[in-house]
């Protein structure tokens, strides 16, 4: 959506990742690298953007550190434009996955919803993992770091439900989006009692 809007593909990357990580700074080759931009893209749209007033940039042992400028008057409107269109776009490539054959579970969990969980996104069934593969990393564009996914057949994460797996106890736990479940149905109530959690899904 915003690529729309702001007609650059490399500014809607450098927003979105700024917007995220606005408490940190980073200098040129680290950003060419966690955005996938050449470096003459970056330093452009880096130049209009301090030029514009929303980043500030410094130096520092002969590196120069760019930082979102959080007094910038447009600041908090710029932030949550990217922000929901982030919401959007998720919405939108989870409802894609959604529709892949044998898929039971989908939960996004991790840095996607700011919890402690040891994955970012769990999938569960006999799904062809390769199909997932353009989905996910369109999610992870901006992140700064690779989009960890866990996939697991059915058999095996009803036995880890069976024997209170900490792994999947983790996820249930602490903050999740649960996007498709086939599973909790036919699942026993007492399988979850033992967790002490609610298992839910977001009101729409």
């Amino acid at each position: 959506m915003l690529e729309q809007i702001l007609s650059s593909v490399a500014r809607t990357k450098i927003l979105k990742f700024f917007c995220v990580h606005a408490q940190e700074r980073f200098f040129v080759r680290e950003l060419s690298r966690a955005l996938n931009l050449q470096l003459n893209s970056i330093r452009r749209e880096l130049a209009n953007l301090e030029k514009f007033g929303f980043l500030k940039s410094e130096e520092e042992n002969g590196k120069k550190y760019y930082y979102t400028n959080q007094d910038f008057p447009l600041f908090n409107e710029i932030k949550n434009l990217v922000f929901k269109s982030l919401v959007l776009e998720e919405m939108t490539i989870a409802g894609k996955m959604s529709q892949i054959l044998g898929l039971k579970l989908l939960v996004f969990t991790g840095v996607l919803t700011g919890s402690l969980a040891a994955t970012d996104v769990l999938i569960v069934g006999n799904v062809n993992k390769s199909k997932f593969d353009s989905y996910l990393k369109k999610i992870a564009d901006g992140l700064p770091e690779d989009l960890r996914y866990t996939f697991l057949s059915v058999k095996e994460y009803l036995y880890r439900i069976d024997v209170t797996d900490k792994f999947v106890y983790n996820i249930w736990a602490n903050n999740h989006v649960v996007v498709v479940d086939k599973l909790s149905k036919d699942i026993e109530q007492k399988r979850f009692s033992d967790y002490q959690f609610k298992h839910f899904k977001e009101e729409k």
